[in-house]
């Protein structure tokens, strides 16, 4: 795991600057650096501050390989979300950096390219509007005054669904019972399979997978927009062996796997072929034709 700190006290963080100037990514430590010369900011009170490059904040990618790899700061702070061309799409404030990421991530892949922020661990709710606020500035200094997309009025994508509870995982047993056996599991999961339109046995929750091919997965699904049930492997109280179980139940070796109207559709190598040749909409979405993602 690559932890990722960029944690300043409220002073510092106000001279960081969330628009990225000639950016050159770099595979080995998987961020994008900015070159070392500086350029000035305007800071509250108007008065002009000299920021110097060889102390910014890097831009983290967000690629599904990379994202499962990192752990964001758990503290409130400022974020800017890039899609995959460096366009900025959305500047937040949040009193937990980690949970806004993930979210972000897991509802809309597609606008969530790269990621820069400024953690501040004892930050006031008045700090972190102030530091907004100067993001938000130094973005329309640049943009000739235009938002973007995800901060513009009446655009919903990036708040509408955090009011809405996360769906829960299905739970075989009630965890009770402990003489749950292999045959008992086996037939349970016949049953969801077959109860339910579309189910994804994977590793953790849709909201926090614990492993980046069932985070994909659960991305994919997300982007079609179609309903689906998660099963957490993991769950060793409520889902009992079930890792040992599904293998023989659907005679495929790895998790994640999805089931699609009682069938195995497959596991994450070949849900990631069907949705980049426009295939995986067309089984899963009624009436939607095959086109290549």
């Amino acid at each position: 795991m690559t932890t990722i700190s960029s944690d300043f006290s409220v002073a510092t963080a106000l001279h960081r600057c969330p628009v990225p100037r000639n950016t050159r990514f770099c595979r080995g430590c998987r961020v994008v650096h900015l070159p070392s010369y500086s350029w000035k900011v305007r800071s509250a009170t108007g008065d002009q501050l000299q920021y110097q490059g060889s102390s910014i904040i890097p831009i983290v990618s967000l690629s599904a390989a990379d994202f499962s790899q990192v752990i964001f700061p758990e503290h409130p702070g400022i974020y800017a979300v890039y899609n995959t061309t460096m366009e900025i799409q959305y500047i937040g404030i949040s009193r937990k950096i980690s949970s806004s990421v993930k979210l972000h991530k897991y509802e809309m892949p597609r606008y969530c390219g790269f990621l820069r922020f400024a953690a501040i661990p004892r930050a006031t709710k008045a700090d972190l509007q102030l530091l907004w606020k100067q993001w938000m500035q130094e973005h329309l200094a640049v943009s000739g005054g235009l938002l973007p997309p995800g901060n513009v009025r009446g655009n919903s994508q990036w708040s509408r669904r955090k009011h809405l509870p996360p769906k829960i995982n299905i739970l075989l047993t009630n965890g009770v019972n402990s003489q749950v056996n292999d045959s008992t599991v086996f037939q349970l999961c016949r049953e969801i399979v077959e109860s339910y339109n579309i189910v994804a046995f994977i590793k953790g929750t849709r909201k926090e997978p614990e492993c980046g091919f069932s985070y994909r997965v659960c991305a994919i699904l997300e982007e079609l927009s179609v309903d689906f049930e998660t099963v957490d492997t993991l769950d060793e109280r409520h889902n009992h062996n079930l890792r040992n179980v599904l293998k023989d139940f659907s005679d495929w070796p790895t998790i994640p796997q999805v089931y699609y109207r009682g069938s195995l559709l497959g596991g994450h190598d070949i849900i990631e072929d069907l949705y980049k040749s426009g295939q995986l909409k067309h089984i899963l979405v009624p009436g939607s034709t095959a086109e290549a993602a």
